[in-house]
C-alpha cells in the first residue's frame, strides 16, 4: 500500500513530527519546550519541523497521503496551532487530515504491556488529564472518559494491574506505588508523533470513523483567559 503519513504533535510540552510509510517510521524529530508555540522552539515552528522531518525521510511533501495531528488535551495554543497546520497542509495536498487525542497516542505506545494502560498529563492547578485504555494494536479503545482531576482520583479508578504512562510526576509515582500500580519510565512515555500517525491510519480504516469530528480540539478545561459570560458592569458600564 505504501501510504506516506505526516504526523504532527504540538499539544503538550513537546513539538514533534514524524513521517511513516504505512506502519514503518521513516523519520521523527522532537523538541522539548514548555510552551510549544513560544520562543526558543525549532526554526520555522511546526511547519519547519515538518519540512525537516520530510527531508530526513527523503520524502516529498507532495507524496504525503494522510496528515495526522494530536488534538489534546494539553496546551490551548499548541492544540490550535497543530490542528490549523494539519488542516492547511491537508487542504493544499488534497488529502485527509485525521485528529488523534494526545492521551490516546501516549497510551498506544504501551499496547500489550498491561491489560489496562492509563495515560496522564499535567493539567495545572494540581490536576491531571487522564484516560485509560485496553485492546490490541488494531483495536485500541478507551475504557474511561477523558478526565481532568486530582491524581488520587484518577488512580483510584484503575485496576491493580494497570500501567501508568505519560508525564508521571514524583508525587504521582508515589501514589501509584501505594496503589500497587506500575509506572512506565519517562524515556518510554515521550510524546511521539509516530504513534499519532500510526493510530490515525488504523482509525481511518474504520468505515464508521468520523474524520471531521476527529479534528475537534479536546481541551477538557477552558483557557485561562476567556470572554466574560455576561456584560461587564460598574465602572466599565457607560450606559445612561
Amino acid at each position: 500500500m505504501n501510504m506516506i503519513v505526516l504526523a504532527l504533535d504540538s499539544s503538550a510540552d513537546t513539538v514533534s513530527a514524524a513521517v511513516l510509510r504505512d506502519d514503518e517510521p521513516l523519520a521523527e524529530r522532537s523538541w522539548h519546550m514548555p510552551r510549544p508555540t513560544g520562543r526558543g522552539g525549532p526554526p520555522g515552528g511546526l511547519l519547519g519541523v515538518a519540512d525537516a522531518t520530510l527531508a530526513d525521510a527523503r520524502a516529498a511533501l507532495a507524496a504525503v497521503e494522510l496528515v495526522a495531528v494530536a488534538t489534546g488535551p494539553g496546551s490551548f495554543n499548541g492544540i490550535r496551532a497543530g490542528i490549523a497546520v494539519a488542516e492547511g497542509l491537508a487542504l493544499a495536498l488534497g488529502v485527509p487530515a485525521v485528529g488523534v487525542p494526545t492521551l490516546d497516542a501516549l497510551a498506544y505506545q504501551h499496547v500489550g504491556r498491561a491489560r489496562v494502560v492509563c495515560a496522564i498529563l499535567p493539567a495545572g492547578r494540581g490536576e491531571y488529564y487522564g484516560a485509560s485504555y485496553t485492546g490490541t494494536w488494531m483495536d485500541w479503545h478507551r475504557r474511561s472518559d477523558y478526565t481532568c482531576a486530582a491524581a488520587a482520583d484518577l488512580l483510584a479508578a484503575l485496576p491493580a494491574d494497570a500501567l501508568l504512562c505519560g508525564r508521571v510526576a514524583e508525587e504521582v509515582a508515589g501514589l501509584a506505588a501505594a496503589c500497587g500500580l506500575a509506572c512506565a519510565p519517562a524515556f518510554a512515555s515521550l510524546a511521539r508523533a509516530s504513534f499519532v500517525g500510526a493510530l490515525a491510519r488504523v482509525r481511518l480504516q474504520d468505515p464508521a470513523f468520523d474524520v471531521h469530528a476527529s479534528l475537534q480540539p479536546l481541551y477538557l478545561r477552558r483557557p485561562g483567559i476567556t470572554r466574560p459570560s455576561r456584560p461587564l458592569t460598574g465602572v466599565l458600564d457607560r450606559s445612561p
